[in-house]
């Protein structure tokens, strides 16, 4: 079978990591092709077959044909879009490409219209099926070394999120709900609300005990997940999330708002309601400070057996067969 999947952003997060995750397993069964920009061709060309593409507007003619050329010069079985643009963008051009059209939808959309002009959608999650004719859930997976990670590594005793500095990511939230934690907090990450929550911290006096530190490379995220005494989950809204169950396999204890899939891996007292200031303070006070009297032992387990690559990717595999009739 011959895959190609198209990828298109200027930064590289964790749609850029599932796609290059999924091609990497694929490759030793399929042949994979990859398009995406200048920019992120710089994270997969090593690995795979790349083809380049500028970016332009959707509605820019000349770029949807060097897409259209770009695509077909390959003659795929599958073309798998990841996200509303990319979605969007084949849309346009795909009935002139004799290929099975997938798409995965990553996150919470209010309108999924896009998404149901292909011949499949994808879901990482159940809440966010809202909408969609033709789909399956395929959550997302956890793929490193579990046992090399945590072997040379200690816990350490400070609170961690993880994310882009978004309002979706509730680290406001999160911030306003430090104030009677005694516990020191680590927020990684980046994006356009990072002056906006420094000042926030600033404000409410909360320095010492909140600390903001830019993103870093992945697999010093994962030794950071590793080493935290407990993760803090605040997002709004989610489509995974991937970053807790990065956490969870890692075993270090996870709070989470009820977003994504977590109410698949939480019992319902186990999550807090989001978007919801009060409650969400209420949750963490509760338990931030006394995580050790929580025993998350076997929801560490369901995750690393659940959520693995082969497994999720064996999923993928059907879905394409079943696409293309056989």
């Amino acid at each position: 079978m011959k895959i190609l999947h198209f990828v298109s952003s200027e930064s590289y997060g964790g749609i850029e990591q599932h796609v290059k995750e999924l091609s990497a397993f694929q490759k030793s069964t399929h042949e994979v092709i990859i398009i995406c920009n200048e920019f992120l061709s710089q994270y997969f060309v090593d690995e795979f077959n790349v083809s380049i593409v500028k970016n332009f507007s959707r509605h820019n003619y000349f770029y949807l044909f060097s897409l259209y050329k770009a695509i077909n010069a390959h003659n795929p079985d599958i073309v798998h879009t990841h996200g509303s643009k990319t979605t969007s963008i084949y849309s346009k051009i795909k009935n002139f490409i004799e290929a099975s059209h997938i798409t995965t939808i990553h996150n919470i959309k209010s309108n999924v219209k896009i998404y149901n002009k292909a011949d499949h959608v994808i879901a990482v999650s159940n809440e966010i099926t809202k909408g969609l004719d033709n789909f399956s859930v395929v959550t997302n997976w956890i793929d490193f070394n579990i046992e090399e990670i945590t072997s040379n590594l200690n816990k350490e005793n400070h609170a961690l999120a993880v994310g882009r500095f978004e309002k979706a990511k509730g680290f406001d939230l999160l911030i306003k709900s430090w104030e009677n934690i005694e516990r020191e907090l680590i927020i990684i990450g980046d994006g356009s609300e990072y002056g906006t929550l420094e000042k926030l911290i600033k404000d409410m006096n909360l320095s010492h005990k909140i600390t903001l530190k830019n993103f870093l490379p992945y697999e010093d995220i994962l030794n950071e997940f590793a080493k935290a005494k407990v993760f803090i989950l605040s997002s709004r809204n989610e489509g995974g999330p991937r970053v807790a169950l990065e956490a969870l396999a890692l075993k270090t204890p996870v709070l989470s708002t009820k977003v994504g899939h977590m109410s698949s891996i939480f019992p319902e007292e186990m999550l807090v309601e989001p978007n919801n200031q009060k409650k969400l303070k209420e949750f963490l006070e509760l338990y931030v400070d006394n995580i050790d009297s929580l025993n998350q032992e076997s929801i560490f387990k369901y995750v690393r057996e659940e959520f693995s690559l082969k497994n999720q990717a064996s999923k993928i595999d059907e879905i394409y067969k079943q696409t293309l009739g056989f």
